[in-house]
């Protein structure tokens, strides 16, 4: 059932990264549910053979290959640029690939759109982009932080401005979405790799697990992105898209229930000598200073403006996206079936 009502059947979409979480399950709906005419760019696409079904036509691209680019964005009404680098190092190899993925590539594809005659481009950013900011309340007024030592978060920073300042420049419509901890069936960062965590026994809660987490269910997401296709209103905005904040401990937990196992805790004083002395030393542990800070602060990313100009709401509640999840887990033997 179209979300949209036909408001975009018949059109010609190109969604990069469709091979990922966020980009496989958008094309898989835009093909399937809304009736457009979608291409679909990625690297592996032998690992989404759903995508095909949906009806959506991939082609294998490297978004640093201007000339394929060029190919594919010609003959669109809409792009989705949903592809990014997604590690978390600091090398420096690490930031340059990811300033080629996060930033070059959008400012080549909002510039290539503009030539081609595309009507709008919805690009994805992330929370991620806003740093960590000490404030409880982070709107899309918060300005973004290109400096952070993450490399993830500075890039988005920084792909996030080049897209509203070059579509400005160009006079290309852009619209930016920023989405929060994504979650779902298919989702690798904030579904499959916690459910690992807690199987191994790794504590994934610190402290007593007051601090927010911000998960947004992906079909949430995926709502709010194609109303920003459609909405007159959403042309040169940026967008936060979270469902309701909730503590670690109530995230963790439903996992936890998944997997028939209690998320382990460590105390904030022994997590905070582990994040000190993994900086000091340079281990390479995944917790540091900066992400226990993100773990246990009290932010809440307000979707207000979504609410407003987009008239968006969060059809599923969180409780009903975990349910979805666990089947999914269950269906992919990623958890135990119940007995």
């Amino acid at each position: 059932m179209a979300y949209l009502n036909d408001g975009l059947k018949g059109k010609r979409v190109l969604v990069t990264g469709a091979t990922g979480f966020i980009g496989g399950r958008l094309a898989q709906r835009l093909a399937a549910e809304e009736g457009a005419i979608v291409t679909g760019l990625g690297r592996n696409l032998a690992k989404v053979p759903f995508l095909a079904e949906a009806g959506v036509t991939l082609q294998p691209a490297d978004l640093r290959d201007e000339a394929a680019l060029h190919t594919a964005v010609t003959g669109q009404d809409l792009i989705f640029h949903a592809a990014a680098w997604m590690g978390g190092g600091r090398i420096k190899e690490d930031l340059a690939e990811a300033m080629a993925l996060n930033v070059t590539a959008v400012q080549t594809l909002i510039r290539l759109a503009r030539e081609a005659g595309v009507q709008r481009v919805i690009t994805v950013s992330s929370i991620a982009a806003y740093g960590r900011p000490d404030k409880l309340e982070i709107d899309e007024k918060t300005p973004l932080d290109t400096t952070q030592a993450d490399v993830y978060g500075r890039t988005k920073a920084l792909g996030d401005m080049q897209a509203r300042e070059v579509g400005t420049a160009l006079g290309q419509e852009v619209v930016v979405v920023r989405p929060a901890l994504v979650y779902g069936p298919r989702s690798a960062a904030w579904t499959v790799s916690l459910v690992k965590l807690i199987q191994s026994g790794a504590p994934v809660l610190f402290g007593d697990g007051s601090g927010h987490a911000w998960p947004v269910y992906i079909d949430n997401l995926i709502n709010g992105m194609l109303l920003t296709a459609v909405q007159p209103s959403a042309a040169g905005e940026a967008f936060n898209f979270c469902d309701t904040a909730v503590p670690w401990q109530t995230f963790m937990g439903y996992y936890g229930q998944m997997c028939g196992k209690q998320p382990r805790h460590l105390p904030l004083w022994a997590a905070r000598l582990l994040a000190g002395t993994n900086s000091l030393f340079k281990l390479g542990l995944p917790l540091n200073q900066e992400r226990l800070k993100f773990l246990t602060r009290r932010s809440v990313y307000p979707i207000y403006k979504a609410e407003t100009l987009l008239g968006y709401q969060a059809r599923v509640s969180l409780d009903e996206g975990m349910a979805r999840t666990a089947v999914w887990l269950r269906e992919n033997g990623l958890v135990k079936q119940r007995q």
